[in-house]
């Protein structure tokens, strides 16, 4: 598994190194695919990437939505000081936080009922407060809204959601609204995080509180910047506990990460294709579609349940569709059959594959079947009417998850070594999932590395001495363990350790933060599209932070 470069003529391109799947593919694929990239391609007006330009009404309605939550957090809060717990409104507010990362156009009406619902929650909330200052004779402090709701018209909200967000950008300074940005992008993560752990489990978790008093602070546009910096450092543990512990509870549910060798490819039968980063809500499509003919393929981030244990018992999950990290678009126009969002799915769609997506999200997108109470029968019944693929067609096999035991003997090596002095510099290479876009730098590095430097890399197949290279997808829990158990050894106040995360997502903020909070110092981003990290704020996290980005000469970064 170690330092031993994948030979195979079809590994060799789509080896978890860089999963770097063709743009263009061959003649034959063509044929399989029926055309339809070529079809689809002029009319996809969204970066191949899968972002899309945002609808200018949603993203009001977006500010609507915000401005809401935090007033009910408020209330909520305020409850909590004078003795009052509601478990069903303290889960709402971490659901509705977690939609705000959810990546494609809302159905608008759907949405409505949504806002709507939200602001009548907020008010029996509110009432409720004054209810309780009233028995305890206590003055109540009560927040202004500046969004009214007397009668519901969608343009008069767009038109509020419009002023807050125009209000907001006179009152704060820059720096204020960076800061305000990156805990608004780390409780969204938290909260994604958050919601997938609450499938595992019904206990108490103290992380929901410490998510509703960080954006409580949302509230108030006097707290000044160092208050806002202390805060967010605050957090970045509790953040880091949400992850470590969210990966614990996979492991108890669905058995111990293993390494796998998965399909990429289909077999011919009727299919139904899985995206997005819930394995709850996989498990349950596999559960209702397992006495049918129907074949289950994960998609993107999901290729991660083939490494749990647990999976393998599913005789419908067949492998993983995927032609490409860089086009979604691409992916879900070629699969013959209909295509399921499920939870903490992070692109922007366009309109080419309304009609056949699914999801099970709180609100679906437009053209889109929300799946409600685990009842999966629309699904099944449009991968029965679609038309399927006719012929077994196979790509390749990559290797997902690692041996854990195996990895940390060889961190143990690497610890002595830098208990001996005989390693100078440590480089940790891969945080995320792998970004063929940066192969060239990092082969750039191994070139001039130093002898007494060493990297730990899940995206250089080297047989160098120096360089500790294996095989894993979507790698973050495992790299966070083997850091931690450095960390237990190694002083990295005094010794020097360089993180490079390789592929920008949702998570990516959340993942520089808890870097730090491990101690890490020389923590380096990739080049990410505006959608995920601004000119504006790279430049901010630069300055304030000291985080670094990637040049094109990894001599100038790390030596």
């Amino acid at each position: 598994m170690f330092n031993q470069p994948e030979n195979d003529k079809y590994t060799k391109n789509l080896n978890p190194s860089n999963f770097n799947f063709p743009r263009d593919i061959s003649a034959d694929f063509d044929k399989f695919l029926d055309g339809g990239y070529g079809e689809n391609r002029a009319y996809n007006d969204c970066a191949i990437d899968g972002y899309c330009s945002v609808d200018p009404i949603i993203y009001s309605l977006m500010e609507v939505l915000l401005y809401e939550l935090k007033q009910i957090t408020y209330y909520y809060i305020k409850m909590q000081e004078l003795g009052y717990e509601n478990k069903k409104i303290k889960d709402n507010i971490i659901n509705y936080l977690s939609l705000i990362l959810v990546g494609y156009e809302f159905n608008r009406k759907e949405f409505e009922i949504l806002l709507s619902n939200i602001n009548k929650e907020k008010e029996s909330v509110k009432d409720t407060y004054i209810t309780l200052c009233e028995k305890k004779n206590l003055d109540c402090q009560i927040l202004k809204s500046g969004i009214k709701f007397k009668q519901f018209d969608l343009m008069s909200i767009v038109n509020q959601g419009e002023q807050q967000a125009i209000q907001r950008n006179k009152m704060l300074r820059t720096d204020t609204k960076n800061l305000y940005e990156i805990i608004l992008n780390l409780i969204k993560s938290a909260s994604i995080r958050l919601v997938e752990l609450k499938c595992y489990t019904e206990d108490y978790l103290p992380e929901e509180d410490a998510i509703l008093r960080l954006f409580n602070n949302l509230n108030f546009s006097a707290a000044s910047e160092e208050k806002l910096t202390r805060k967010i450092n605050e957090f970045a543990q509790i953040n880091y506990k949400i992850h470590t512990k969210l990966h614990r509870f996979k492991e108890e549910y669905y058995g111990g990460i293993t390494l796998n060798d998965v399909e990429i490819g289909v077999e011919e039968g009727k299919s139904v294709l899985v995206s997005g980063q819930n394995l709850k809500d996989l498990e349950n499509v596999l559960q209702a579609v397992k006495d049918t003919d129907i074949n289950v393929y994960t998609h993107n981030g999901l290729i991660v349940a083939h490494a749990y244990p647990k999976f393998a018992a599913y005789t419908n999950l067949k492998g993983h569709f995927q032609m490409s990290l860089d086009s979604v678009q691409f992916d879900f126009a070629s699969f013959k059959g209909p295509v399921l969002i499920i939870r903490n799915f992070q692109y922007l769609l366009d309109k080419l594959y309304r009609g056949r997506l699914f999801t099970t999200n709180l609100i679906a997108g437009k053209g889109m079947t929300r799946i409600e109470n685990k009842d999966f029968q629309p699904l099944i019944d449009a991968a029965l009417e679609s038309k399927g693929f006719e012929h077994e067609h196979k790509i390749a096999s990559v290797k997902v998850g690692y041996d854990e035991n195996f990895v940390m003997q060889k961190v143990d090596e690497i610890v002595e070594k830098i208990k001996n002095k005989r390693i100078k510099h440590l480089i940790i290479v891969g945080l995320l999932n792998h970004s063929p876009m940066h192969s060239d730098y990092f082969s750039k590095m191994e070139q001039i590395l130093p002898e007494d430097y060493y990297v730990i890399s899940t995206l250089i197949p080297s047989i160098k001495h120096n360089i500790l290279y294996f095989e894993s997808f979507f790698n973050s829990s495992l790299i966070y363990k083997i850091l931690s158990h450095i960390k237990e050894s190694v002083d990295f106040e005094t010794f020097p350790v360089s993180v490079f995360i390789t592929t920008c997502n949702q998570h990516t903020i959340s993942h520089l933060f808890n870097l730090r909070y491990l101690g890490i110092k020389n923590i380096y981003l990739p080049v990410c599209t505006s959608n995920v990290v601004t000119p504006g704020m790279l430049k901010f996290l630069k300055e304030k932070f000291n985080f670094k980005q990637a040049g094109t000469n990894p001599k100038q970064d790390i030596l």
